[in-house]
């Protein structure tokens, strides 16, 4: 413990004289500096706020498609669509119902932002909601069932157990996802105006288009400290804790402990009268916390009647404003398809093909060197110990937060040749896509049972027959899981990666994500090419999934199941 103090004292000495050699070389970005404290509290309370609203509409979303068969008929569907859309396509709708309705009063804005980072979020988690209650074992159902519980008894004692390990898996991706997409959603410009709310995302947005290298550095500095602090002390604890939760966990299977949030301060000062005070003050608190859920739960079991009466209203309700919403757009749609489609709409082919092609690069580069690194890391315990957590954090940084240093660097590489916006479009879609398939191909080579390992080296499997014998067909599921996220990431990523700013200079590529930029962000805004291009990325994205990534993962997961 004493080398460990002595080693952090090292560590902070060192992180002191950096900063102060920064501050004197670079006084402004300094003076910049001494606000990122406070804006990082603002760009986190947001990401906060969206996460709660995501996770209760998840959790509703996703029980409601779960149990109703007739309304996941519709919801599904719904749900599939939205998750195509990419954030720009939100944007009109944040401008109509949050900025116009409070005549651009900052409230507004943020409640835009807010609104901006939810649709990031919010419908992965609805899918693991889903996805996990669909899949509850029959013995556990049939057991709930003869015990009476139902409704809120049910769903609290059984379908929000089950699903707490995928919510918080899902919950980590969406978090990450929301971090991509804070930058373009803390500062935006629509019809010739420009709305900006302080926060690290505008810091280096600002900074990336003013090519202001050391407030570059300093702010993805500090979001690094932001994201890595979030992952020790909160995601990492939820991801143990929730192993509790497993249906697969077998008999004798130890529950990892995990660490409190004070244990891991134990360096601190105690404060036991301070510690004791304040819990002294919170029993009351959750004792009448547990009395009123019991209150809830005796009102719930004995109103039977009224609770379904509740719920039909709810389904109708909902039904009605789908019903109001689905035929207004596809009156829109008539009208729009029945007069002459703008000129600009006939580069949408090739604008698809385009962005098809630099997603397809950034994938086969990405496969490159994700599949060997995997298979590195997921049979070498020391190296797993060195590199995953170095990689969580890399992967955790937003690509929207390193454009400017991916732009600097494709005009380093590109000096002699120009060129540098396709370098770089091709380089922020590989940041968007690598991570998903590393950390799943890491996951599905930790999966192979080590007896297997042992009788294919027994066999004298090595080198070549080794990966095309036992490692390629096991990581297959994974592979193609990984996949199917990374492209749902690319996808999203061309809004920034085919048009984007550095040192006040445009770099834009053709594209789906150069058009629906211009449709977005010009000073005459383009409802109908902004409607267009969302619909051809929609088709494309359904089309991928339905016809390619679906059928082949049905195929890896009966072809190479390893609980044979």
């Amino acid at each position: 413990m004493r080398g460990l103090r002595r080693w952090l004292r090292y560590v902070a000495g060192v992180l002191i004289l950096a900063g102060l050699v920064v501050a004197i070389a670079f006084p402004q970005a300094a003076l910049n500096a001494i606000q990122l404290p406070l804006f990082a509290v603002f760009s986190t309370t947001r990401m906060v706020v969206a996460y709660l609203l995501s996770l209760v509409f998840a959790i509703a979303y996703g029980h409601t498609a779960a149990t109703n068969k007739r309304a996941a008929v519709v919801l599904l569907p719904v749900l599939d669509v939205l998750q195509s859309i990419p954030i720009l396509g939100f944007f009109p709708a944040a401008l109509v119902f949050f900025v116009a309705t409070f005549h651009g009063h900052p409230i507004g804005i943020e409640l835009a932002v807010v609104f901006l980072i939810f649709t990031s979020m919010s419908w992965n988690m609805a899918f693991g909601v889903y996805e996990s209650l669909t899949t509850i074992p029959q013995d556990l159902e049939a057991a709930a069932a003869s015990f009476g519980l139902r409704g809120w008894l049910r769903f609290r004692h059984l379908a929000f157990p089950a699903a707490i390990p995928k919510l918080v898996y899902n919950s980590i991706l969406s978090w990450t996802n929301g971090w991509f997409f804070l930058v373009a959603s803390e500062i935006f410009t629509a019809g010739g105006t420009e709305f900006k709310r302080p926060g690290l995302g505008a810091f280096i947005a600002v900074a990336g288009r003013n090519g202001d290298a050391a407030s570059i550095a300093i702010g993805i500095g500090v979001l690094a400290a932001v994201v890595l602090t979030l992952d020790i002390f909160l995601w990492r604890p939820l991801s143990a804790y929730s192993e509790r939760f497993r249906m697969e966990t077998v008999t004798g299977r130890e529950i990892p402990r995990v660490p409190s949030p004070y244990e891991r301060f134990r360096w601190l000062p105690r404060l036991p009268r301070l510690r004791q005070w304040t819990l002294a003050r919170l029993q009351p608190v959750a004792a009448r916390s547990h009395r009123m859920s019991l209150q809830f739960e005796r009102a719930y079991s004995g109103h039977p009647k009224v609770i379904k009466e509740v719920r039909r209203i709810d389904l109708a309700l909902f039904l009605i404003v789908f019903v109001l919403v689905v035929s207004t757009g596809l009156i829109g749609l008539a009208q729009m398809f029945l007069r002459p489609l703008p000129l600009s709409a006939a580069l949408l082919p090739t604008a698809a093909f385009l962005s098809f092609s630099r997603l397809l690069l950034a994938y086969g580069i990405a496969l490159a060197w994700t599949i060997p690194v995997a298979a590195f890391i997921g049979e070498s315990e020391r190296a797993s110990r060195y590199l995953t957590p170095a990689f969580e954090l890399f992967g955790s940084l937003p690509a929207t937060a390193l454009l400017p240093v991916i732009v600097g660097f494709a005009l380093l590489v590109t000096a002699s040749f120009g060129d540098a916006a396709q370098l770089a479009a091709v380089l922020i879609a590989l940041f968007s896509m690598q991570w998903y398939l590393l950390f799943n191909l890491i996951a599905g080579v930790r999966s192979i049972p080590d007896d297997l390992k042992e009788a294919a080296r027994s066999f004298g499997l090595r080198g070549r027959a080794y990966w095309r014998r036992l490692l390629l067909p096991a990581i297959a599921p994974s592979l193609l899981t990984g996949s199917i996220t990374a492209w749902g990431a690319g996808w999203n990523a061309l809004i920034v990666s085919e048009y984007t700013q550095y040192a006040n200079r445009p770099f834009e590529v053709p594209g789906l994500g150069s058009l629906l930029n211009h449709a977005v962000f010009d000073p005459v805004p383009d409802s109908e090419m902004l409607l267009l291009t969302i619909l051809t990325m929609i088709v494309v994205v359904l089309a991928m999934n339905k016809l390619l990534w679906r059928p082949l993962f049905r195929r890896a997961s009966q072809r190479f199941r390893l609980e044979v």
